[in-house]
């Protein structure tokens, strides 16, 4: 599950861009069936050690992006980082992760942005968040100016983010409808 929540926004830009991972594995497989075969691959994404001051806070973490949980559920473990994302190096997974970059990311042409119509996109304003299943997200490029004021002399984005692994319960509604 993921949390975001504004408690100041940019002064400029700084838009969110969201795709639900099973929306994002259909594209995926109808675009070619192979890149799914590569991103279910155990060796497809490794996460570097975390190393500070020589000491390992997290080592390196190699696995697939896509896999099924016991419950039937699929699960998609991905980052859209360039750096400190270490790719299989083959041409259907490159293919597959230029493909979802360019899905996703919401600087590129608007031919590549619009063709799912399935991409939610908000700028949030403070108080404004969400809760959700850790869906695809990314944000556009962000600019806050600095300024002079009495008891504050930075106009700073604040963004509040909460990953958990546990996925959150379906919230019913009075008359067990969802909301």
């Amino acid at each position: 599950s993921m949390l975001l929540h504004c408690y100041k926004d940019a002064d400029q830009g700084g838009e969110s861009a969201f795709l639900d991972h099973e929306i994002a594995y259909i594209l995926l497989r109808d675009e070619n069936p192979n890149w799914i075969k590569a991103l279910s691959h155990p060796k497809s994404m490794t996460i570097p050690a975390n190393i500070l001051n020589g000491e390992i806070i997290r080592t390196e973490q190699t696995g697939p992006v896509f896999t099924v949980s016991p419950q039937g559920k699929l699960h998609m473990r991905y980052s859209a980082r360039k750096n400190n994302i270490i790719w299989q190096q083959d041409t259907d997974t490159l293919d597959a992760f230029d493909f979802l970059q360019e899905l996703l990311n919401p600087d590129i042409t608007n031919d590549s942005v619009d063709r799912s119509g399935y991409i939610i996109r908000h700028k949030f304003r403070p108080g404004e968040g969400i809760i959700s299943r850790n869906v695809l997200h990314c944000r556009s490029a962000f600019e806050d100016r600095l300024f002079e004021e009495k008891e504050s002399t930075a106009s700073n984005r604040l963004l509040f983010r909460g990953r958990f692994y546990d996925e959150l319960p379906i919230l019913q509604a009075k008359d067990n409808q969802r909301c």
